[in-house]
């Protein structure tokens, strides 16, 4: 049964993400093995402008019938929750009820288009659609699920999988499973194509803390602070590592 939805807590990554997914969430960016320069700069791009960049390295990515699949299924939820023809937004429907319904409709629809085009970039994205709704409805342990289908169907070092992975964190994290949070969001931050990892490896030490793995969490900090010299951690999260090497210290 699915259970109400909690609220976000501070810096929680299911916040961050649908920040940067909320203006830009039909935007797919297709970029070839060879394109990989580009990633940065186009992920920059989107970030600007509210969205999020997908960059897949699948050699199926530019199937129309799993496009068009994908598609079809984006149209007809964004009708359904009443958006307007060409609007960014989704609105909220004004009855609760019929709100649920029609994501329970289309959590379905998204799984069918995952698994029908599973190992395409449009499939995957048909996953990550389907474990949103999920978490919207509450129903956290489905979205998991669906997160898992996804990284599942798709090669080893293609960029979606960090986004399935982060969100993956997100479902565990809104349920306090925050060891199984942290090891998703390692995943995340541990692959190299995915533009967001940096922050994916700063959700991992937050939860790593919440769990009461401290150790893990310094050590994670002192990987991160190595490989990204430029990256700046949330002030709260910064502050919190800084009280733990204190007491580490005291001990």
């Amino acid at each position: 049964m699915a259970r109400r939805r909690r609220p976000t807590v501070e810096g929680s990554a299911t916040k961050t993400l649908d920040e940067l997914e909320s203006a830009g969430d039909r935007i797919v960016l297709w970029l070839a093995e060879n394109q990989r320069a580009l990633i940065s700069i186009a992920v920059g791009i989107l970030l600007v402008a509210g969205g999020w960049g997908y960059v897949s390295t699948t050699a199926r990515e530019s199937s129309d019938q799993a496009d068009t699949a994908l598609s079809e299924v984006q149209n007809g939820y964004r009708l359904a929750m009443g958006a307007a023809p060409g609007s960014v937004s989704i609105p909220e429907p004004a009855n609760p009820e019929a709100a649920r319904e029609i994501r329970e409709d289309y959590t379905a629809r998204y799984a069918e288009v995952g698994e029908a085009h599973a190992g395409s970039g449009p499939g995957g994205v048909a996953y990550l659609e389907s474990g949103k709704l999920q978490q919207a409805l509450g129903d956290y342990e489905a979205a998991v699920v669906a997160y898992r289908a996804g990284v599942d169907s798709l090669p080893e070092e293609d960029a979606l999988r960090g986004f399935l992975w982060s969100r993956m964190g997100s479902a565990y994290e809104q349920s306090d499973q925050w060891a199984e949070a942290a090891a998703a969001y390692a995943m995340a931050g541990a692959l190299q194509r995915y533009a967001l990892r940096a922050g994916a490896q700063a959700d991992a030490i937050r939860a790593y803390i919440h769990a009461g793995e401290t150790s893990t969490a310094l050590g994670a900090a002192d990987v991160l602070a190595r490989a990204e010299p430029d990256f700046a951690l949330p002030e709260f999260l910064q502050s919190r590592l800084d009280e733990l090497r204190i007491a580490a210290v005291s001990d």
